[in-house]
């Protein structure tokens, strides 16, 4: 009796840990199964949006947006009185994007400036060619220091409403194989830097 016992004991001990097993397979199965449904899921969507923003884009030249922040400066010069001082070169500076994202990248990074900078500064605002890229830069001519407020517009540390902004700015270089972050030009204060493919280098990306 006992050993028979002591036999279903072990029997059992066993069934159960074969169907542990069984079902630890079974659901890793269904994990792998999942995740390569995401996995695709995931690069159709990239795929859409690549296909979208293609379809969206155009050749842009630079200059002009840049130049139309004098509007901006314009219009703001009631309630955010700060001065543009635009920089653009007579070569043109083209590259292959959106032209409203581009038009909202400029815009949300001179809001910004209009919001921090003192009242009566100047923004220069300049947009070049540089080592196969398109360069905008963003500099506080009358800043007190070598890291002024401009420059921080991408730190986490800001209020929220500062932080979407960048957070869009990010998002809108990154899509057009650009990025934005803080840096000098020319020996002056710690300024924002634009990086933005140009257009030869920019349709070869896509390929």
């Amino acid at each position: 009796m006992y050993s028979t016992n002591l036999g279903l004991g072990i029997a059992l001990a066993v069934g159960l840990g074969l169907a542990a097993v069984l079902g630890f397979i079974v659901s890793l199965f269904i994990s792998n199964v999942k995740a390569g449904r995401l996995a695709r899921e995931m690069a159709e969507e990239a795929t859409r949006e690549a296909r979208q923003k293609m379809s969206q884009s155009s050749v842009q030249d630079l200059r002009p947006l840049v130049a139309a922040l004098r509007d901006f400066g314009h219009e703001s010069a009631s309630d955010q009185p700060i001065r543009f001082d635009i920089r653009v070169p007579h070569e043109v500076v083209p590259v292959f994007g959106i032209e409203a994202e581009l038009e909202e990248l400029l815009s949300k990074v001179a809001r910004y400036a209009a919001n921090v900078m003192s009242p009566g500064a100047t923004l220069q605002v300049s947009a070049r060619v540089e080592s196969g890229q398109a360069v905008v830069h963003w500099r506080d001519l009358d800043a007190a220091d070598a890291s002024p407020p401009l420059a921080r517009f991408l730190e986490a540390t800001q209020a929220v409403a500062h932080r979407a902004s960048a957070r869009v700015c990010e998002r809108i270089a990154g899509r057009h194989g650009g990025r934005i972050y803080a840096a000098p030009h020319a020996g002056g204060a710690l300024g924002l830097t634009l990086r933005l493919p140009l257009l030869g280098q920019a349709a070869q990306s896509t390929h």
